[in-house]
């Protein structure tokens, strides 16, 4: 782990065991706060704030998802074990094109990247990517980088490596708004820092 990347997990860790948001709004699973914007029987989705969202699907406990709109596009953090039509489902939230992106490569974070054309994710989880998402996912695997920043359009995610939680594993932060997208980094259901 490079001196920044420790860094940055300690800084988390000490924010632990809440997760405050950019107005100090406490986002953990016991107290989801924020307006629903779209629920099915797989997943439901609440604003944050006017270009953040988080999603619970159903399946697996309580699985975490988060889509992050910038000016010209989205990413979507982390796709559940298993949402039908999650793509379309995230089109009706947000109009921008959307990237999907891992926290890591367990089923619960990685099962529902079937619909989407590419996935992103930090090459040290290839080991660990389930074998029915490799049967069925028939897109194209691409590698993070350590420290990259992804330029949304007047949003800027930094790619931070957390290994811990799996070899892998990858925090994406935004420094403006001070969130932290941890999937199970820094512990599990809906962690915000």
């Amino acid at each position: 782990m490079s001196y920044k990347s420790f860094f940055i997990a300690a800084m988390l860790l000490s924010l632990m065991p809440l997760a405050v948001g950019a107005q100090g709004t406490e986002i953990n699973s016991r107290d989801l706060r924020g307006k629903v914007v779209y629920q099915n029987d797989d997943v439901v989705f609440r604003q944050l704030d006017e270009h953040t969202w988080i999603g619970n699907g159903h399946l697996c406990y309580n699985e975490s998802l988060y889509l992050v709109e910038g000016n010209d596009r989205a990413i979507l953090i982390d796709a559940g074990t298993r949402i039908p039509e999650l793509d379309k489902i995230v089109a009706k939230i947000t109009s921008k094109p959307v990237t999907m992106m891992l926290t890591h490569a367990h089923g619960d974070h990685a099962g529902g990247v079937g619909p989407f054309p590419e996935v992103f994710l930090n090459a040290g989880d290839m080991p660990i990517v389930p074998n029915n998402m490799r049967d069925y996912y028939k897109g194209q695997i691409k590698y993070l980088n350590d420290g990259e920043v992804i330029d949304l359009g007047g949003r800027e995610i930094e790619v931070i490596f957390t290994p811990g939680h799996t070899a892998g594993s990858a925090t994406f932060f935004d420094k403006a708004k001070h969130y932290g997208f941890s999937g199970d980094a820094f512990g599990s259901t809906n962690l915000l820092d």
